[in-house]
């Protein structure tokens, strides 16, 4: 259906309100990510570099959390504005509708998924917070190609500094 120029606008999706109260959950998702088996795989997917023990674990446990968010027990602008669930969604799917169709379970992950797109939907309303850090670009040529500055070659860690020498001191 093709929406015409005087035709009402559709309401914005309503993602909640964030108060104080939502803190303890959030903090406790938090820990949960940080913590314990989850915190190695959480690390690996922000660098997109899963293990193969990585993917059902995190689906489940995004899972988890997206039925806090869709009944409302953590308002979704929280979740969403911290995580992108979207992306998680975009890197974990595959493995998801593996298993949904060799088990038969449809419903598998299935909030995960209505989160991701909720949060697709909350991302594509908001634009990034630090878009004043890249100005448009002025007409003309295109400047030479780089970030916002030049920067240092990286270095792999050779592990901890030697120690010092021992002051020695003139005993008279």
């Amino acid at each position: 259906m093709v929406r015409r120029p005087n035709d009402p606008r559709p309401p914005p999706p309503d993602f909640g309100r964030v108060t104080a109260e939502d803190a303890q959950t959030f903090i406790a998702i938090i820990n949960t990510l940080h913590s314990g088996p989850t915190a190695p795989a959480f690390g690996r997917l922000l660098q997109k570099r899963l293990e193969p023990d990585d993917y059902m674990l995190l689906a489940h446990l995004f899972e988890e959390i997206s039925v806090l968010a869709l009944h409302h027990l953590i308002p979704e602008a929280l979740l969403f504005d911290a995580f992108a669930f979207d992306l998680y969604w975009d890197e974990l799917r595959e493995d998801v509708l593996a298993l949904r169709s060799e088990t038969g379970n449809e419903k598998f992950c299935e909030n995960f998924e209505i989160a991701a797109e909720r949060a697709r939907e909350y991302r594509g309303d908001r634009p990034p917070k630090l878009r004043w850090r890249h100005p448009p670009e002025p007409e003309g040529p295109p400047g030479p190609p780089g970030g916002l500055g030049v920067r240092p070659p990286r270095h792999p860690s050779r592990g901890a500094p030697p120690a010092p020498e021992p002051v020695r001191t003139r005993e008279t």
